[in-house]
């Protein structure tokens, strides 16, 4: 179980099935994500403004830019070490493409499958399997299921062999085959976006 006083910046009233437990690299995140380097120029020039120009609001600006980049990598480390982990298949190479399956479910109750295919920056290739990390979207008092999740290769973050190994080996062979019938039920060619999965077992 993890500890709930950690979390700061994710709803601790929920709990991934299969929490990430993934390490955030930073030199290997900037690498993907962009993101943070934008973040870092802007707190470097809030400094170079309070040397150059104005101590007051050049400091009321560094430290609104420090908070921003705290809270930045703050949230990066609890997305990938409590989000929830899922399996992912590279499905196109002319668009790179990675499909990835989950229940949107918050916990109440019922089953809402879907597949979210996402843009794929990484190394693997047609067919290959990669780990993601997701934080989920959209819940209110009035549903019994999230809007969309947004899985996160792993690679993204993480470029030790060993950890991007484990993150694969928590995956069970039935996840597998559950996400590979399901990118079946999507029609070609594959596009970005999220797939509602309606069967008998469902409750679309």
């Amino acid at each position: 179980m993890k500890d709930d006083r950690e979390i700061f910046t994710l709803d601790s009233n929920t709990v991934a099935s299969n929490p990430g437990r993934v390490k955030v690299m930073p030199l290997v995140l900037m690498r993907h994500i962009h993101e943070p380097i934008f973040l870092l120029i802007a707190l470097l020039a809030s400094i170079a403004f309070t040397i150059d120009v104005s101590l007051i609001w050049g400091g009321i600006a560094l430290l609104i830019f420090l908070a921003i980049n705290i809270f930045y990598w703050r949230r990066k480390k609890e997305h990938f070490a409590h989000g929830d982990s899922n399996g992912g298949i590279v499905i196109s190479e002319n668009p790179k493409l990675v499909a990835v399956t989950t229940n949107l479910s918050i916990g109440f109750g019922g089953n809402y499958p879907v597949v979210k295919i996402i843009p794929y920056k990484g190394k693997g290739k047609l067919n290959d399997r990669i780990g993601t990390v997701a934080l989920y979207q959209g819940s209110d008092n009035t549903t019994t299921h999230w809007e969309d999740f947004f899985p996160v290769p792993v690679e993204y973050v993480n470029n030790n062999k060993i950890e991007l190994k484990n993150v694969l080996q928590s995956y069970c062979e039935e996840s597998w085959e559950i996400l590979q019938n399901r990118i079946q039920q999507i029609n070609k060619p594959y596009r970005e976006g999220l797939f509602k999965i309606y069967s008998e077992e469902s409750n679309w």
